[in-house]
C-alpha cells in the first residue's frame, strides 16, 4: 500500500481531496495520505517519509510558482501537478522537469481526474511494458516516459527479439512496437504476438512517423489496439497508454466476475467445469476431482442466520486454500466445494482432504461471539472416466456414501 503527499494550500480543495481520497478506488490502493499546506510543510513531510506519489499545487503562498513540484521531484516522488491554469512557458517547465502529467482545476470532475490518476499509477506500479524500435534514441525517450508513470520497462532492438522476449515473459502486459524494425517490422511482430497472447491478456499500441495515413488502420486490422503517431504530445502520450492499460484492467475485472465466486473469492462451477475438461482432454489418467460437503450447514444458517452462515463459508473457503493451494479449489454451490487436481497419485490429496477434518476439529470457526465445530463430508474420484463429467458424477456418488454412511469422512469411488 503506498503512501502519497498532497501539496496544496486551499482549504476547499483539501476537503474534495479528502473526500475523494476515501472512495474504495482509491482505498484500495492508498494507505497513508499527507497534506501540506505550503512549501515549507512540504519539505518537513519529505525528509520524514517516503512517498510513492505526491499531487503538488502548481502555485503556493511562500514559494515561486513549480518550486513545490521541483521539490518532490528532487525526493524522487512521481509527482502530478494541479493548477488553475498552464500556459505554454509553463507546460514546458513542468515537463522538462518531469511531472507525469498536470491537472487543470477548472470543476470537481478534475479533482476525481486527478484521484483517479494516483490509484492508475499506483496500480500500474512496476507492472512490466516491452518496448520495440531499432532506434535506441526512441527506446530511451519512451522509457523515460513509462517510468514517470511507474512501469518497468524492457526493450527490444527488434521484431524477432521483442517476440523472444514476449514467449519467454508472460508477465508483460503492454507492448509498444515502432512499424519500421529490421528483422521483423511492426505489423509481422503484432501479427506473431496476436498468435498466442490475446487481446486479454496483452495490449499493443503501434508508433510510427507522420506520413502515412494507413498505418494506423493497418496497425489496428492487424490487432494493436491503439496507435500513435510521431511525434505526439507527452500528455497525449500518457493519456493513451493508461487508457489501454485501465481496458486491460477493465477486461481482467470482468473475466474475474465470470470466474470467481462473489462471497468466497474461490473460482466458482463454471470455471472448474471448462478448466477440468481442457485438462481431462490433455491428460485424463491425471485428473482427480474431490466434491466436498458441510455437514450439518443449514443448522448454522437456522441458529446463528444468515450473516454467520456466508462468514462460515468464508472460513471454511481459507481453509480449503490453505491445505489444498497446489490444486484448483472452486465453490460449486451453497456450501458444496469442489477439488480439481493434476496428479498421477492420488494419496497424496487424500491427505490433504483429510487434513481438512482435522483442521475443522482442532480450530473450530467463529461465529459471532462463539465457535462452532464444522464438519465436511468428501467424495473422491480418480482418472478412468470417459469424459470430466463421469469424473464429476462420481465423485458426487462418493460423497453420496460419505454422508450416508455418517459424514465427516472421505469416501474414494
Amino acid at each position: 500500500m503506498a503512501r502519497v503527499l498532497i501539496v496544496e494550500d486551499s482549504k476547499v480543495v483539501q476537503q474534495v481531496l479528502r473526500h475523494l481520497l476515501t472512495q474504495k478506488f482509491a482505498r484500495e490502493f492508498i494507505k497513508h495520505v499527507d497534506f501540506a499546506w505550503d512549501y515549507e510543510q512540504a519539505q518537513e513531510l519529505l525528509e520524514q517519509h517516503t512517498y510513492d506519489l505526491a499531487l503538488v499545487d502548481m502555485t503556493l503562498p511562500d514559494c515561486a510558482s513549480g518550486d513545490a513540484a521541483r521539490l518532490t521531484i528532487e525526493h524522487n516522488v512521481a509527482s502530478v501537478i494541479l493548477t488553475s491554469s498552464m500556459d505554454e512557458s509553463q507546460r514546458q517547465q513542468m515537463l522538462e522537469l518531469g511531472v507525469v502529467d498536470y491537472v487543470i482545476k477548472d470543476n470537481r470532475d478534475s479533482y476525481l481526474y486527478a484521484v483517479r490518476l494516483l490509484t492508475q499509477l499506483l496500480r500500474n506500479k512496476g507492472l512490466p511494458v516491452l518496448v520495440a524500435d531499432d532506434s535506441q534514441l526512441s527506446r530511451q525517450v519512451l522509457k523515460q516516459l513509462l517510468q514517470r508513470q511507474l512501469y518497468h520497462v524492457i526493450e527490444a532492438e527488434d521484431g524477432e527479439q521483442a517476440l523472444a522476449i514476449l514467449r519467454e515473459d508472460t508477465s508483460i502486459k503492454l507492448l509498444l512496437c515502432d512499424y519500421a524494425m529490421p528483422k521483423m517490422d511492426g505489423f509481422e511482430l503484432v501479427r506473431a504476438v496476436r498468435n498466442h497472447r490475446g487481446r486479454d491478456d496483452l495490449a499493443i499500441i503501434g508508433i510510427s512517423g507522420a506520413g502515412n495515413n494507413g498505418l494506423s488502420a493497418k496497425f489496428i486490422k492487424y490487432g494493436a489496439n491503439d496507435f500513435l503517431t510521431k511525434p505526439f504530445m507527452n500528455e497525449e502520450f500518457h493519456c493513451r497508454v493508461l487508457q489501454t492499460v485501465e481496458q486491460l484492467h477493465l477486461i481482467e475485472q470482468i473475466k474475474a466476475t465470470a470466474e470467481r465466486d462473489y462471497l468466497t473469492g474461490m473460482f466458482n462451477r463454471r470455471y472448474l467445469q471448462e478448466h477440468g475438461r481442457r485438462l481431462f482432454a490433455k491428460d485424463k489418467h491425471a485428473v482427480t476431482v474431490a466434491l466436498i460437503d458441510a455437514d450439518n450447514f443449514k443448522q448454522i444458517n437456522d441458529q446463528y442466520g444468515h450473516q454467520a452462515g456466508d462468514s462460515a463459508l468464508r472460513q471454511l473457503a481459507q481453509r480449503l486454500q490453505q491445505h489444498l493451494d497446489e490444486h484448483i479449489v472452486a465453490r460449486f454451490g451453497g456450501e458444496e466445494f469442489a477439488v480439481l487436481a493434476h496428479c498421477h497419485d492420488s494419496a497424496q490429496l487424500q491427505q490433504q482432504l483429510e487434513n481438512v477434518n482435522d483442521s475443522l476439529r482442532d480450530e473450530p470457526i467463529e461465529l459471532a461471539d462463539s465457535t462452532h465445530t464444522l464438519s465436511v463430508s468428501i467424495g473422491l474420484a480418480a482418472m478412468n472416466h470417459h469424459d470430466f463429467d463421469a469424473c464429476l458424477s462420481a465423485a458426487d456418488k462418493a460423497l453420496y456414501r460419505a454422508k450416508a454412511q455418517g459424514k465427516c469422512q472421505l469416501v474414494c469411488e
